[in-house]
């Protein structure tokens, strides 16, 4: 009696192991098995981010392009060594100091002028898309001047400038060991300080300076509003001089 309990037992175990294997059997048939290597249990969005993110990236990569500049500048027996990181397209000649100093480098080491100072004569002039225009005492020939272009980055060969006898060069010429190219960004930024509270300002996209007695005065020295005008003046170095209401 007691030998067929346990045959009827171990009967009923057999049968439910076998119904639990084909019910599994059927369940991997119809979705898969759960040890199926191409089951992953990621968050939904982890695919979405990457994918987001990555294209983002190619994106900026491809619409920007940025360049180091490195200017080394020799002023009274000092180096002075200038970087900066500037982005094509960027029209900011007239704040950017480096930008600046290299058009002062380039023109101290163009070959007319190795081991000779160089003598500003009148005016120089400063343009926002990178335009320089400066008159200069010849190197070799004190009764000459030239006239030097800066653009795209480089100066162009000088072209003669025409003098009478009654013209007193001596008077309007400066060395430019004693003013610096980069003081254009000093005056751009104070006047645009006194320019921001004054509605109707436009931005500048003209710097010059005049040579008279062997110094140098800046313009524009007016800041012109919709319905106020300041006269504004400046230093040799760039800073700020005199403001006030006229």
């Amino acid at each position: 009696m007691r030998l067929q309990k346990m045959t009827g037992i171990i009967v009923v175990v057999v049968m439910c192991m076998s119904c639990n294997q084909f019910r599994e059997s059927i369940h991997d048939t119809l979705y898969g098995s759960d040890t199926d290597s191409s089951y992953k249990d990621l968050p939904a969005t982890q695919d979405e981010t990457t994918t987001t993110t990555s294209s983002s990236t190619s994106t900026h990569l491809s619409t920007s392009t940025s360049t180091n500049t490195t200017v080394v500048e020799h002023r009274n027996g000092t180096t002075i060594i200038h970087n900066s990181t500037t982005t094509s397209g960027d029209h900011d000649f007239l704040s950017n100091a480096v930008k600046l100093n290299a058009a002062e480098h380039a023109l101290r080491e163009l070959p007319a002028f190795a081991g000779k100072s160089i003598h500003l004569y009148r005016s120089i002039h400063f343009y926002n898309d990178g335009r320089i225009n400066v008159t200069v005492q010849h190197p070799q020939n004190a009764a000459y001047i030239d006239e030097y272009n800066y653009n795209d980055g480089k100066w162009e060969e000088p072209k003669p400038v025409q003098m009478s006898v009654r013209d007193d060069i001596s008077k309007s010429l400066v060395n430019l060991d004693d003013i610096s190219f980069a003081s254009v960004a000093a005056v751009y930024r104070n006047y645009h300080r006194k320019a921001a509270d004054i509605a109707g300002a436009k931005p500048l996209e003209h710097i010059y300076g005049i040579f008279d007695g062997n110094s140098i005065s800046w313009y524009p020295q007016s800041i012109n509003g919709s319905r106020e005008r300041y006269f504004i003046s400046f230093t040799p170095n760039g800073s700020l001089k005199d403001y006030y209401r006229e």
